[in-house]
């Protein structure tokens, strides 16, 4: 049971309302809509990562998974193999994210992504072979934006494992896939 109440949604503000009516009315944003001052930059830097063009929807949610996995946020893991899945995620690519593997048909660039994610999650930094590969890989834009997508998920993990939310058995999150 979450040690923090969640918020109804009819009485968070109304940009929280709009956010949940596009994303869902899932306990995450419940929760954080009762931190007010903060919720509405919080959740325009989540509409940007998932409408973000930069990505595929896959790669964004390989990456994702990955760092739910790296900590343990079974919250995350529960909402985003969903939305995984329906971004063309396979049930083995799933497995291999949660066993630390690599499935045979992740792309080198995945393989990349994945590798940056881990090392970064895993030890706070990254050495400049990985940095430097991932760089080539992705461009410096992508890149920044890769760091940024790690940076939100990463933190929401940590704010979801101290609270111990409860995992939505039937909400979902909404994408633009």
């Amino acid at each position: 049971m979450s040690r923090i109440p969640l918020s109804p949604a009819a009485s968070a503000s109304p940009d929280a309302r709009d956010f949940m009516r596009r994303r869902g009315e899932l306990n995450v944003f419940r929760l954080l809509a009762g931190a007010p001052k903060v919720f509405d930059g919080w959740s325009q830097m989540v509409d940007a990562q998932l409408d973000s063009r930069t990505f595929s929807p896959r790669l964004r949610e390989l990456a994702v998974l990955r760092i739910a996995h790296v900590q343990h946020c079974a919250y995350q893991i529960a909402q985003h193999t969903y939305v995984g899945r329906r971004a063309g995620i396979s049930e083995t690519e799933i497995d291999a994210l949660s066993a630390e593997g690599l499935a045979p048909s992740f792309t080198e660039t995945e393989r990349t992504v994945l590798a940056f994610v881990d090392e970064l999650c895993t030890t706070g930094t990254v050495t400049e072979e990985t940095f430097e590969v991932t760089r080539a890989a992705l461009g410096e834009a992508e890149l920044t934006e890769l760091l940024l997508l790690v940076s939100l998920y990463y933190g929401l993990a940590l704010v979801l494992n101290a609270v111990d939310l409860d995992i939505d058995h039937e909400a979902r999150l909404e994408t633009s896939q």
